[in-house]
C-alpha cells in the first residue's frame, strides 16, 4: 500500500533545473506551507531545541517557520545539495543536511520533524514514519503536508498515468501505528492556465515531471493539448488541481525516562 518506485535521481535533477524558477512559480506550495505553519501555531510551542526539516527545497517552509517559531538547532535536509547556500544564508541556526533522508539515519531526540510537499516521493513511507517516531522526543511533534490521489487529476485523465499518491485515509492508517494525530485536513486547490502547454511549463518550473520518464514529441504535445481542452477547457482556460493533505501528530508510547 505504501511502497512505490519513484526514480529519485530524476526527481533530484528536475528540482535542480528549477532552482531559478521555483519560488516565482510555486504559488500553491507557498500557500500549503502557510496553511501548515498557521495550524502549527495553534498546536506547537514557539521554541524548539532541535528541528529537522525534510525536503526543505529553496526554504519556502523554512522561512515561514522562522517568522513564527524559533529553534536552537535547525537541520534542513534536501536531496538537492545546491540548495545549501540558500538555507545557510537564511539563519545562522540552520545547518544544511544533504542527501536522501529516507535512506539516512535520523538525528535523535528531536522536538519537531517538519516537512512540506515531500513525502509523496518516498518509496516506503510506513518504514520512514517508524524512524520518525524513534527520532522524536516524548513531547515532540511531526508536522507535514503531502499530496493525495486527486493531485494533478487532469494530467492523469488526459494521459492515463501519473504518480501513485497515497490517499488521506492511507496516510492516517500509517500514522496511527506510531502517532496520535492531533490535526489533519485535505483540500483541493485549483490553478488555471491559458493553454495546456502552460500546465506543462508550470510543472517543469516547479521541479515536477507529472509523467516520469515521458519524452514528449510534437505529436504528443498536440494530442495532449487537444484532449486537455476537450476534457477540461473552460472560459478561464484549463485547470490544474492540487490536493494537499496535512497532518500534525505526536508520537505514541514514548519511554518516560
Amino acid at each position: 500500500m505504501n511502497k512505490q518506485q519513484v526514480n529519485k535521481d530524476k526527481v533530484q535533477k528536475g528540482f535542480v533545473k528549477s532552482i531559478t524558477t521555483y519560488r516565482k512559480h510555486a504559488i500553491v506550495q507557498e500557500a500549503i506551507a502557510s496553511r501548515l505553519i498557521a495550524e502549527m501555531r495553534w498546536r506547537c510551542p514557539e521554541h524548539h531545541h532541535s528541528v529537522l526539516e525534510i525536503g526543505c527545497g529553496p526554504a519556502v517552509l523554512t522561512e515561514k517557520f522562522f517568522q513564527f517559531f524559533d529553534a536552537d538547532t535547525y537541520l534542513a535536509n534536501d536531496i538537492v545539495e545546491e540548495y545549501a547556500p540558500v538555507l545557510e544564508s537564511l539563519n545562522p541556526k540552520i545547518q544544511f543536511m544533504g542527501g536522501d533522508i529516507e535512506s539516512s539515519d535520523l538525528p535523535q531526540n528531536l522536538d519537531l520533524i517538519l516537512s512540506g510537499s515531500t513525502f509523496q516521493w518516498f518509496h516506503d513511507l510506513d518504514t520512514f514514519l517508524e524512524k520518525c517516531h524513534a527520532a522524536l522526543s516524548k513531547n515532540g511533534f511531526l508536522a507535514f503536508s503531502s499530496f493525495g490521489p486527486e493531485n494533478y487529476r487532469e494530467i492523469r485523465a488526459v494521459e492515463g498515468s501519473g504518480l501513485n499518491y497515497l490517499s488521506f485515509n492511507e496516510h492516517l492508517e500509517l500514522l496511527e501505528k506510531h502517532f496520535d494525530v492531533i490535526w489533519s485536513e485535505k483540500e483541493i486547490i485549483t490553478r488555471h492556465f491559458p493553454e495546456p502547454i502552460e500546465v506543462l511549463h508550470h510543472m517543469k518550473r516547479t521541479g515536477v515531471n507529472g509523467l516520469p520518464g515521458k519524452v514528449w514529441t510534437k505529436t504528443d504535445l498536440k494530442n495532449f493539448d487537444e484532449r486537455y481542452k476537450d476534457l477540461f477547457g473552460i472560459e478561464l482556460g484549463v485547470p490544474l488541481s492540487y490536493q494537499p493533505i496535512y497532518f500534525i501528530a505526536k508520537p505514541k508510547n514514548k519511554d518516560k525516562g
